[in-house]
């Protein structure tokens, strides 16, 4: 849900140069670990993305019941805003989880988990929402948007490379010294 502009991809992308610029500038001898710099930046982004998933989803069912109040009496589409809002919230409450898990625990699989959860929230979730939209409204009301889909591929791309290449995550979650 959603659409973003070119703009939208080149601030992400700036801020991921940006945090791998001042990554690589941190001191080699200086063992930085535990809950801070990035991992904030990336907590709190979490759940800005989860509170947009839900506001999203929220706007564009009222977008639908104003503009197509005849929507209110097709069953096709309560079962999909079903299905939609159960993904909303599968989503938003796996990102809580997720900035959650980065401050409270520092178990080894957190990374991974964090990094499934990622992949999960995002393509597939979008690429599940896409096509039930479709399947439900055909061209009739969807656009042939794959912003959604780009954007959360740009995320969990950016995310996963994070939580593989980051000094404090190593040290903070896989217990190595730098």
């Amino acid at each position: 849900m959603g659409s973003w502009t070119i703009w939208h991809f080149v601030a992400v992308i700036a801020v991921a140069l940006v945090a791998a610029w001042s990554a690589n500038k941190s001191k080699a001898g200086t063992a930085v670990t535990g809950y801070g710099g990035w991992l904030v930046v990336l907590s709190l982004f979490l759940l800005f993305w989860a509170a947009q998933e839900l506001a999203e989803f929220y706007r564009v069912k009222t977008q639908i019941e104003v503009l197509m109040p005849s929507a209110l009496q097709n069953s096709d589409y309560h079962e999909y805003i079903a299905y939609a809002k159960f993904l909303a919230w599968f989503e938003a409450i796996l990102l809580v989880a997720c900035a959650g898990l980065l401050a409270i625990t520092r178990a080894r699989w957190t990374v991974k988990a964090i990094v499934a959860a990622l992949w999960l929230a995002g393509p597939i979730c979008a690429a599940i929402e896409f096509t039930l939209a479709k399947s439900y409204f055909g061209e009739y009301l969807l656009e042939e948007d794959y912003s959604a889909l780009a954007a959360t591929t740009l995320f969990a791309t950016i995310g996963t490379w994070y939580l593989a290449a980051s000094k404090r995550i190593k040290n903070t979650y896989q217990g190595r010294q730098a």
